[in-house]
């Protein structure tokens, strides 16, 4: 698992094509800097989001200046696309004819669970959040599961609270789903929720909504410290290593990691010989 964690972090979020080092950085403050933001929505060519219980209207880089929002807010990101949805704490598939049915194996998430998003370019998975904050997730064959385990985030605190999860719901831009937390910030999985990561340098760690913008290539953030923005781009490849040059890595990593073993058994032998 934790090498399937740490080969993630380097997959394409998205497709970018140029290096980390000449795009912009990977999370970008929008505004209201200081203040809590509760909510965001993209709203064509503006950002609702709610602040200090109040709803606004933000600009968008590239946009009018005056800000202008197109519609009121009425889900996260896409909003879990065409066929799936929560209903009476069920995932309900939603058909071509209008038609829907609970999923079977559905897990029992909570009249009050809310939280659903389902990656176009991945048919069939769905990640929701129980209402007691239990993530799960369903794989493209259909089958059930939890999706991770959130540890504390310090000595005295408890797991942080799952707050929002978003994907490109409409538009297969991305595999990517986004979990926010308030804690640990921004969590990614690129396989549908098997295996996550974090991805939220320059981001504070309190996230309390998540929603994503396929026509803008955009994620936005709503954190204890305003609004941001992510644009999709790739992540450097790993490094390739020629044969040779791996294996004088590897020894040279065994060398250091015998004298170190020596050199203390040698301290301790000194310890021992000494007159008491």
């Amino acid at each position: 698992m934790a090498a399937a964690v740490a080969a993630a972090g380097l997959a394409l979020l998205g497709g970018g094509s140029g290096a980390a080092a000449t795009a912009e950085p990977w999370w970008v403050p929008l505004g209201l800097r200081g203040q809590a933001v509760t909510a965001v929505v993209p709203a064509g060519p503006g950002l609702i989001v709610v602040a200090g219980g109040r709803q606004r209207c933000v600009a968008l880089p590239g946009g009018p200046r005056a800000p202008v929002c197109a519609r009121i807010p009425g889900h996260q990101g896409e909003g879990g696309g065409p066929r799936w949805a929560l209903r009476d704490g069920r995932v309900v598939e939603q058909g071509p004819d209008g038609g829907s049915r609970v999923d079977p194996g559905s897990p029992d998430l909570g009249a009050s669970a809310r939280l659903l998003a389902a990656p176009a370019a991945l048919r069939g998975a769905v990640v929701a959040v129980a209402a007691d904050g239990t993530v799960w997730r369903r794989a493209e064959t259909g089958g059930w599961g939890r999706a991770l385990l959130l540890l504390p985030a310090g000595l005295l605190a408890g797991p942080p609270a799952v707050t929002g999860v978003a994907a490109f719901d409409a538009s297969p831009v991305t595999t990517a789903v986004y979990l926010a937390t308030d804690g640990y910030a921004v969590l990614v999985s690129t396989d549908g929720g098997d295996d996550w990561f974090r991805a939220a340098p320059g981001l504070p760690t309190g996230v309390l909504d998540i929603a994503t913008d396929g026509a803008a290539r955009a994620v936005y953030a709503g954190t204890r410290d305003g609004v941001w923005v992510h644009h999709l781009q790739g992540l450097p490849a790993p490094p390739v290593y020629p044969q040779q040059a791996l294996l004088a890595r590897w020894l040279g990593i065994a060398a250091v990691a015998v004298v170190a073993t020596l050199a203390a058994l040698a301290a301790l032998a000194r310890i021992g010989r000494r007159p008491t």
